[in-house]
């Protein structure tokens, strides 16, 4: 085909020429590259890191730990004033709700006696409800006995008897038939809700002192939290639940004993009383030092009761 000098002229320079880039894709680069360097900036470089937030403004988890950080200053210090105002800072309308609950939390998840202790008095002062609260309230004192005083007994004066009459014979009167009564049906035995499951002895010479070592456990061998204890003695008592030390086991609790001291324990849900626990001095071969006892009860109750 003929093509004209002009023709081959106007090719040469198109296909010479380079590609042109409009001014908006320059304009999009920019701002993308601006926007990636802002965020790396931002989120790398120079953060935003908040100083002296309000507690309104804390999350669940950081509220929790904040609640809980105000019981233990409370207990140390006893300064109500000072505790209160920091919890108004929350602005939690279902306050003492939420303190009841913190305290149930760390109780079922076995924390330091101290600290559900300090969460159970603050859950106290704020007015939360919780049924293992009356764990921790001081305990009862027995009311006073007001002494009566006895009257003492009249003195028996002697009186002269009347003199005998005679008189006829009582007339014989037959003697009246006995009639068989129904047998009362005696009274049902409420059955107890746990059963010792074993009683030993403990003789472990890395323990700072011999202790009646409580193990719980439901129906399925499963350790229980949570389950009181009573230990008696004369002239005092204690109570405790099992929970404290997750780390041995949720279903443990101890009782540290003092010598020539009989202890007796029960479980007021339901059990029997296991008396008669002192300490005792383990054989030779096992060291030979005071020892205490070991005891495990079983709930008797299943899931299906």
């Amino acid at each position: 085909m003929f093509r004209s000098s002009r023709y081959r002229e106007v090719k040469a320079r198109r296909e010479g020429e380079q590609p042109r880039i409009a001014a908006t894709s320059y304009l999009l680069l920019g701002l993308i590259l601006g926007l990636a360097g802002g965020l790396v900036y931002a989120w790398i470089i120079n953060p935003v890191v908040y100083v002296n937030a309000s507690p309104e403004r804390l999350n669940e988890q950081y509220r929790d730990e904040y609640i809980f950080l105000v019981s233990q200053s409370y207990a140390f210090t006893g300064d109500w004033e000072q505790a209160e105002a920091r919890l108004q800072a929350l602005e939690d309308p279902d306050l003492p709700q939420h303190v009841a609950d913190l305290f149930e939390q760390y109780l079922r998840q076995g924390a330091p006696a101290q600290y559900v202790r300090n969460l159970a008095q603050l859950t106290h002062q704020v007015g939360g409800s919780n049924p293992a609260l009356s764990l921790f309230g001081p305990t009862p004192q027995p009311p006073p006995v007001t002494a009566t005083a006895t009257p003492a007994e009249a003195t028996a004066t002697a009186t002269l008897l009347p003199t005998p009459s005679l008189t006829p014979p009582p007339t014989r009167t037959p003697e009246p038939t006995l009639t068989p009564s129904s047998t009362p049906r005696p009274t049902e035995t409420p059955q107890p809700v746990y059963r010792l499951l074993s009683q030993e002895r403990v003789c472990d010479q890395a323990a700072p002192a011999p202790r009646i070592e409580i193990m719980i456990v439901d129906a399925e061998l499963e350790p229980l939290p949570g389950v009181e204890v009573h230990v008696n003695w004369e002239g005092g008592s204690d109570r405790f639940f099992t929970g404290f030390q997750a780390q041995r086991s949720p279903g443990y609790g101890d009782f540290t004993m003092s010598p020539d001291v009989s202890y007796s324990v029960v479980l007021p849900d339901g059990s029997p009383t296991i008396s008669g626990l002192r300490v005792e001095d383990c054989p030779a071969g096992e060291g030979g030092l005071p020892g205490g006892w070991r005891l495990t009860f079983q709930n008797l109750t299943t899931a299906d009761d």
